[in-house]
């Protein structure tokens, strides 16, 4: 009876030990980004990320700015649809546009180049995807257009960004 106890915690310990140690490299690296609780949110939203290393981690954060950027572009697509100034409307369109296809092509070649090793490439293309948020962000606060929502998830796409540019800068 007691050998199986023995057994049984030392499994234990063996299957538990590599999540710990791994969710610690989780911490480690959210740590260095501006709002760590953000990392941490996308990371814990990937089964994948306790087993990840870091270029793994830097991964999944970039699978959560892809998808920050399909929701960034669906609440343009419906802002677009209950819009009725024309200036406002244009420049929603010209958003709308150049997130989806822009925005979508940069993080694809973001990953690419992680995956290869690239990580100056890497930096750059998170760094013009970035762009494309801020500048929509820019034209729609210049003609006096507000909306909480999304302005709301550009900054946590920008937290993202920032999360992912600081981990790959350690490399």
């Amino acid at each position: 009876m007691m050998t199986m106890m023995i057994k049984f915690l030392l499994l234990t310990l063996l299957v538990i030990s590599p999540i710990c140690a791994e969710k610690d490299l989780m911490i480690k690296e959210c740590n260095n980004a501006q709002v760590p609780t953000i990392c941490m949110q996308c990371l814990e939203s990937d089964p994948a990320s306790v087993h990840a290393d870091r270029v793994g981690i830097a991964e999944i954060i970039i699978h959560c700015l892809d998808s920050r950027l399909h929701i960034i572009t669906n609440n343009i697509t419906n802002l677009l649809s209950r819009e009725r100034k024309r200036e406002v409307k244009t420049v929603l369109k010209a958003c709308e546009n150049e997130l989806s296809t822009v925005g979508s092509h940069t993080l694809s070649e973001a990953e690419t180049a992680l995956t290869t090793g690239d990580y100056d490439k890497t930096a750059k293309s998170i760094k013009i995807a970035l762009g494309i948020p801020h500048g929509c962000r820019y034209e729609l606060q210049r003609i006096k257009f507000e909306s909480f929502e999304l302005y709301s998830q550009i900054n946590i796409y920008t937290q993202l960004s920032d999360a992912a540019m600081r981990i790959i800068d350690r490399f």
